[in-house]
């Protein structure tokens, strides 16, 4: 157990405080309209606010986080910082037809912040957009960070935080999940491990565990990854909060994932237009006697004399007085704080028409080729390279030359080449993209003796950008999903994730629909 401090206590009921009012009042001013209420696992807002102040503690500068509806626009009003009038608007649809929370968009928005640490320290807290598909948004998350911490810092595990919130039926039953923690500890992928956040409401929509899943726990799958899983009652704060402690000390000690599996209770519906009892009907029977978690733990603590009935009083009576002000004031188009986390690396972007581009010179000198292609086709002293690939080479050195057309490896080659040494990163993944499905790349060569590695592309010049070529796991959407992520982050690189062939990228296809072209 953690001994919490009369403070620690009073903010963990200030959270939950914050969380049963968002969720009392939407309902009270919209009436009969979804927000996919959080009542019964309230205890995510303080155990994300722990979370958040402990990786700032620990030196973390940048959090990415990914969920699904349930609590979302909770979590954007009480942790991510977005002012409830923006919200309230979404739900009048103040801006009518082009509303951005017109029908059920208001509930996949992302918003970026930078959140102030009790100490002082700032961090960037960055909520990924995401469509309906819950679980897609994982590796999205991952790839996201590793972006930034390949842009900017040198310890991972320190400098940043990816935290995903799941369902536990969609946690149990969605491959992407499998395929998320697959990536979690490889060289290209590796974010210094995620904390994964179960909200366990032991209820997918109307699916109860015994129909959804063949494990006895919706968290089995993460054993795969053999690091903690910690299972812990929702209803008890002080033990969520031991659980954040222990997960992030065992995350910066060793750099892999950790598992929080918070089990709660769904209070409504799937959604507030859902009636819950027509296939619950004992679930529920019980669910409308149980005392909300804020109602809990505040009896706790009257019961230790740590804090007055007045005092919690006041609590609420603010809680309650900050919505009425924010509603009051909802038509007032001040608050223009982007929803999406665009940041420096975008700044100078724009978007329009294409035309008003202009044309971008894209050629390049015919001899500085030639140079970066004899580089290319270069081995280092007594490197023992495959016959194959020696001739191959020398082919290449012929092209250079002007001796022999250029094939399509070659082109290819020069292609990243020109990029790497005029500044740009480059980074392409996919499965057996080293070699090349084909034969065709040999971006990795591999000594015959000693196994010992030699990369081409990141030997041009001591100035270049970094050129990453990997080889994924057997995984489309999961990579595919981790290399779109990355590019939200880095702009100003190549980023590439290579189908060896078109039914490859069928096994993508959500992120194509969802997340490409929605994008």
């Amino acid at each position: 157990k953690i001994e919490l401090s009369r403070e620690e206590q009073l903010r963990i009921l200030t959270k939950l405080t914050d969380a049963v009012t968002f969720e009392r009042y939407l309902q009270t001013k919209f009436v009969g309209a979804k927000s996919f209420s959080l009542e019964g696992a309230e205890s995510l807002i303080p155990l994300l606010d722990m979370a958040i102040e402990k990786a700032g503690r620990k030196g973390a500068t940048d959090i990415v986080m990914g969920m699904p509806h349930r609590g979302r626009l909770n979590v954007l009003a009480n942790i991510m910082g977005k002012n409830p009038r923006k919200i309230f608007n979404e739900f009048k649809d103040i801006d009518g037809p082009h509303s951005d929370g017109r029908g059920d968009v208001k509930y996949h928005l992302g918003y970026h912040r930078d959140w102030i640490c009790e100490g002082g320290r700032k961090v960037h807290l960055d909520l990924t957009f995401n469509p309906s598909h819950l679980e897609y948004v994982n590796p999205v998350v991952m790839g996201r960070l590793r972006a930034r911490m390949d842009r900017s810092c040198n310890d991972p595990v320190r400098c940043g935080l990816s935290i995903l919130v799941h369902g536990d039926a969609a946690f149990a039953g969605e491959g992407i999940v499998q395929e998320t923690l697959n990536l979690s500890e490889l060289e290209g992928y590796s974010v210094g491990g995620t904390l994964h956040i179960v909200v366990n409401n032991h209820l997918g929509f109307t699916t109860p565990p015994r129909q959804g899943r063949s494990a006895v726990y919706a968290t089995d799958v993460a054993k795969m990854l053999q690091v903690p899983i910690l299972h812990v009652n929702g209803e008890n704060p002080e033990a969520v909060a031991f659980a954040v402690e222990l997960a992030l000390d065992y995350r910066t000690e060793f750099g892999h994932d950790c598992v929080i599996d918070m089990s709660c209770y769904r209070r409504r519906g799937h959604n507030e237009g859902d009636e819950p009892s027509f296939t619950q009907p004992e679930m529920y029977r019980a669910i409308k006697q149980q005392k909300t978690v804020r109602q809990g733990y505040l009896e706790h603590l009257l019961e230790l004399e740590q804090i007055t009935r007045d005092e919690a009083g006041e609590i609420s009576k603010k809680s309650r007085a900050y919505l009425d002000e924010e509603f009051e004031a909802t038509e007032d188009p001040s608050e223009e704080t982007p929803d999406g986390d665009v940041g420096m690396a975008w700044r100078r972007y724009r978007t329009g028409p294409d035309d008003e581009a202009g044309e971008v010179p894209t050629g390049y000198d015919r001899d500085g080729l030639a140079t970066l292609l004899e580089k290319l086709a270069t081995l280092p002293e007594g490197f023992g390279a495959h016959p194959k690939i020696k001739k191959g080479l020398g082919a290449r050195l012929e092209m250079a030359r002007g001796q022999r057309p250029l094939d399509w490896g070659a082109a290819e080659a020069l292609a990243l080449a020109s990029l790497a040494v005029e500044g740009y990163p480059v980074r392409m993944s996919g499965q057996d993209t080293q070699r090349g499905t084909f034969s065709h790349r040999h971006a990795v060569l591999h000594d015959m003796e000693t196994g010992a590695t030699y990369a081409p592309l990141s030997q041009l010049s001591e100035s270049q950008a970094p050129v990453r070529i990997i080889n994924s796991p057997l995984s489309e959407g999961g990579v595919m999903g981790f290399e779109y992520g990355y590019s939200l982050s880095y702009p100003d690189g190549l980023v590439a994730w290579e189908a060896q062939f078109g039914d490859f990228a069928n096994a993508a296809q959500v992120y194509i629909d969802q997340f490409l072209a929605s994008g």
